[in-house]
């Protein structure tokens, strides 16, 4: 892992770095854009690496810089700031991103940066107060998994306006989760993860962050699946507004366009657009088709009574909104459910403020 930033990045990498940029790019403008007095955003990256790879391709510092200039106009027409963090612990490589973020010239009216060189524990102890203020977005690409440890991850969770991406080595933590050094950071239990298959190994890890967050209401966990060669990682996202998953599930999906979850096929569904089956139901992801069937006996037992709801389980497993709509618009057609008032239902964010009632239709009810 030492010498990650002296090789060119791999496939995974630049899976990763472009989902993150393109996160970036869509949380920018939510913020810009609300009210007309200035707003000061603070971005963190703090494992930020030296700034570009062997081959001199951007790394994640370079990237935030990237999408940041896309809303100069926005920036400077608000006089909002933009405040960007960049931490890298090896001493020789924030020098390197010091140089590099100096030879990009950024006006000091876009954006402030600083490279700070400290530890991930005392960076995350000297930025958390500032943090409070809110918004926020946080980048934390180790290389590894022992930093983002349960205590780290309350403590992001409970940041006001704060959305979070973190890069984690799920395959490792399948090896070692037994070692008691591993245990002080991450209290998995072994055998939720030795007892599924490997490709599922950080949906696991994911629903046992999503677990620390249950105390809380509402709170909206995604994730990624990344494959590089034999090992498996993957990125973790996390919102308290559920329009925050929303975009992000969006760019998944845009990455993989059957399951929206991973950049290989995690199911083993062997899909191929270009080689379509003869039945279309068979070139349905298996996700899709137990989630749709799942949703469908929910509605009809009357377990799911709104739309807003079935935005809420659509996000929450992982699916778009267009998913669960097509099963809600099914029912309605097929005069299984009506919507409260005969108005359309609308699985979205306007369902989730202002949900409309779905109520099952029963024989001698209607």
């Amino acid at each position: 892992m030492a010498n990650f930033h002296n090789k060119p990045f791999d496939q995974g990498t630049r899976v990763k770095l472009d989902l993150f940029a393109k996160y970036v790019e869509a949380w920018l403008p939510v913020f810009l854009s609300i009210g007309t007095r200035p707003r000061k955003l603070t971005i963190v990256d703090f494992f930020a690496g030296p700034g570009k790879d062997a081959d001199g391709s951007d790394g994640s510092p370079l990237v935030l810089l990237r999408e940041i200039r896309k809303y100069t106009r926005i920036v400077e027409s608000q006089g909002s700031t933009i405040s960007l963090e960049l931490n890298e612990a090896n001493t020789k490589k924030a020098k390197k991103l010091q140089t590099v973020m100096e030879e990009q010239q950024i006006p000091r009216r876009l954006c402030t940066w600083k490279v700070y060189s400290q530890q991930f524990e005392e960076a995350f102890a000297r930025l958390y107060p500032t943090l409070q203020k809110g918004p926020n977005l946080i980048f934390l690409d180790q290389q590894g998994m022992k930093f983002i440890s349960d205590s780290v991850f309350r403590q992001m969770t409970a940041l006001p306006q704060t959305d979070f991406i973190f890069f984690i080595a799920s395959s490792f933590i399948r090896r070692f989760s037994a070692h008691p050094y591993f245990k002080k950071h991450l209290a998995i239990p072994s055998g939720s993860i030795s007892g599924r298959s490997f490709n599922d190994t950080h949906r696991v890890v994911t629903d046992y962050y999503r677990g620390l967050t249950s105390e809380i209401a509402d709170y909206f966990i995604g994730s990624f699946s990344i494959k590089k060669n034999s090992n498996l990682y993957g990125l973790v996202f996390g919102s308290q507004h559920p329009k925050g998953l929303e975009k992000f599930l969006r760019i998944c999906w845009k990455i993989d366009p059957d399951r929206g979850e991973a950049n290989f096929d995690i199911d083993d569904d062997g899909l191929d657009a270009r080689n379509p089956h003869l039945f279309p139901e068979m070139d349905i992801a298996k996700k899709v088709a137990l989630f749709q069937h799942r949703l469908e006996l929910s509605l009809l037992h009357g377990e799911i009574k709104t739309d807003g709801e079935v935005y809420l389980r659509c996000l929450k497993d992982g699916m778009l909104p267009m998913h669960g709509k097509s099963v809600v618009m099914l029912l309605k057609k097929s005069s299984s459910i009506r919507v409260q008032s005969n108005k359309q239902p609308r699985v979205s964010i306007e369902g989730f403020r202002s949900p409309r009632e779905l109520e099952v239709i029963t024989r001698g009810s209607e």
